[in-house]
């Protein structure tokens, strides 16, 4: 049959970036030791030639339903995108992948344990073979922590506001040093070092006693905490570069704040 995608054009533009997302379909997820079965939701492109009309874009469903059950980590991800990129005959391929981490949390008194809900994106743009050492891996961690305002605290006789805190944590390394990167345990316990407080999925009366006696001895701007966040991260090792993103959904304002910090050659 003819092949109208795979066509040749002339004077046109080469294309960065195409392909499709949206794609929701099952990975096995490798992560922190653990191995487990997630809802993916894809994104896969490719870059296409001034004179390539079209990418064939079933051969991204085709890269990814082959992965079977196949478990992947995000070492394992670099290794998918190069295929991606061999299979679309492209220069270079960006694919990413999102999911949800449940991470069983434990009260602080109590100890009741729940799952929190956290979600991972791995990104992977691959620039070449993976030993050419252009390709980039992008680790993102979006996931909630509870923040006291210190200007209420100090201006009430009684209580301060309370707001939760959606934070945003992306670090990058190249493909070489994907395995060195920090384990998502290990930035989620920073997220939660430096909020007021933690988010807990199941709180007794001890417990939310505590809670909220702890937040309000630690309150924090949303500057204050995108600030202490970051320079936590410019320490890792394995990270060559990294954002962080905090939204406060405020409780007593109609708006809400942001905060962000990316570091030098993000």
């Amino acid at each position: 049959m003819i092949d109208v995608q795979g066509s040749t054009i002339t004077r046109s533009h080469a294309i960065q970036n195409v392909g499709v997302s949206g794609l929701e379909y099952p990975i096995n997820v490798e992560l922190d030791g653990d191995v487990f079965r997630a809802a993916g939701k894809w994104t896969l492109g490719v870059s296409l030639s001034a004179d390539q009309r079209g990418a064939h874009m079933s051969r991204f469903v085709e890269t990814v339903d082959a992965l079977d059950d196949r478990p992947v980590s995000i070492v394992g991800m670099v290794e998918f995108v190069h295929l991606v990129r061999l299979k679309l005959e492209a220069s270079r391929a960006k694919c990413g992948v999102e999911f949800t981490w449940f991470r069983r949390v434990y009260a602080p008194v109590s100890r009741k344990s729940a799952l929190n809900p956290h979600q991972v994106t791995w990104q992977v743009d691959c620039d070449g073979a993976p030993e050419d050492g252009k390709s980039k891996v992008v680790l993102t961690l979006k996931m909630p922590v509870k923040s006291l305002c210190p200007c209420s605290k100090a201006i009430s006789d009684r209580g301060a506001h309370n707001q939760r805190s959606t934070v945003t944590v992306s670090v990058r390394s190249s493909a070489e040093s994907a395995s060195l990167m920090p384990p998502v345990e290990k930035l989620v316990q920073v997220v939660e070092a430096h909020a007021s407080s933690p988010v807990y999925p199941i709180l007794k009366r001890a417990d939310e006693k505590f809670v909220t006696e702890h937040a309000y001895d630690h309150p924090g701007f949303v500057e204050d905490l995108v600030r202490s966040i970051a320079g936590s991260l410019a320490r890792f090792d394995g990270i060559e570069a990294f954002k962080v993103h905090v939204l406060n959904q405020e409780s007593i304002h109609a708006h809400d704040c942001f905060a962000e910090i990316a570091s030098e050659f993000w």
